[in-house]
């Protein structure tokens, strides 16, 4: 499903290329089935990891089976995954992990793996451009092939079952290899992490010094709580994440929130350079202190600029 930016009747051209439109679905969703939005309901939607494509490419395993045990559990796991994509997900982490295996599989002997790549949303450029506009298109491309058996791209890869069984199977493979034998550590924040690199920790071992993270965090590209990652460097969140948070309650300023990871100091050596990091990833906040009794109140310190 594609939410428009701007109707096709708009008379100049901004481009014909966008998001594949499921947070916006998502969000459109929760905040339709409420009468009124709290700030209990925001905080909600900005940790909400309800990941439709998961859902839908789930239900197009029906019918699947395998004679391989372990590709057969990982199916069970799937099909009784509800489609939240939180740090603690097992089903989560098959879903991405197998998604990501069936995109090689079904476009890379076509395309070669560069093209792939930047068919998937790899930038030309880590630091000019990190991801181009084709991102989150090929979720949307692979189910809409899942639903063509009979295409060239899934006859070139030995066919639906075949490609799905196939995919399913690297993505236990590399699971095991990654987490280990034991399923209950098959979490997606197991692999899914973010990090806080600092301009100073670009060399190594300054990294260890100046950086912080990683720490697991739920959603991709196409959860509310967006968390993607580069096609090029799986599944780490690299990509991008919504740093700052902010809710702000116009019928009292007092009690906005917001939150900024790592910290609002940039001094290495103050307490609030990485303070706020794990509250981040736990989707907790602080209030704005908007009054000036709030700020005397909560005023741990002050600076006076004497000319």
């Amino acid at each position: 499903m594609r939410i428009p930016v701007i109707p096709d009747s708009y008379p100049h051209f901004l481009g014909n290329v966008w998001m594949n439109g499921y947070r916006a679905r998502r969000i459109v969703e929760v905040l339709e089935s409420k009468v009124e939005v709290s700030i209990d309901d925001c905080r909600a939607l900005h940790v909400d990891y309800d990941c439709i494509p998961g859902r839908e490419f789930v239900l197009r395993l029906a019918g699947l089976s395998s004679s391989d045990p372990e590709v057969q559990h990982a199916l069970e796991l799937l099909r009784a995954w509800d489609g939240w994509l939180g740090a603690h997900s097992t089903g989560g982490m098959l879903y991405e992990v197998t998604r990501y295996a069936l995109v090689r599989n079904l476009v890379e002997p076509a395309l070669g793996k560069e093209l792939t790549l930047h068919w998937m949303g790899q930038g030309f450029n880590p630091v000019l451009m990190h991801s181009d506009e084709f991102f989150g298109q090929d979720t949307v491309t692979i189910l809409r092939l899942l639903d063509q058996p009979d295409s060239w791209w899934m006859r070139q890869a030995g066919g639906r079952e075949a490609v799905l069984l196939r995919s399913l199977k690297q993505a236990v493979e590399w699971a095991r290899a990654q987490l280990g034998p034991d399923l209950t550590k098959w979490q997606w924040g197991k692999i899914h992490r973010a990090i806080f690199p600092h301009a100073m920790g670009l060399q190594k071992p300054l990294d260890e010094v100046f950086n912080r993270g990683p720490l697991p965090v739920g959603g991709d590209a196409d959860t509310p709580c967006q968390a993607g990652f580069g096609p090029e460097e799986p599944y780490d969140n690299t990509a991008w994440a919504p740093g700052f948070r902010q809710i702000v309650d116009l019928s009292d300023l007092s009690r906005s929130l917001f939150m900024v990871p790592p910290g609002q100091s940039g001094h290495l050596a103050s307490v609030h350079y990485d303070d706020l990091a794990e509250p981040w990833a736990k989707g907790e906040y602080v209030p704005m202190l908007w009054t000036r009794e709030q700020v005397d109140r909560e005023a741990e310190g002050g600076l006076e600029l004497t000319p």
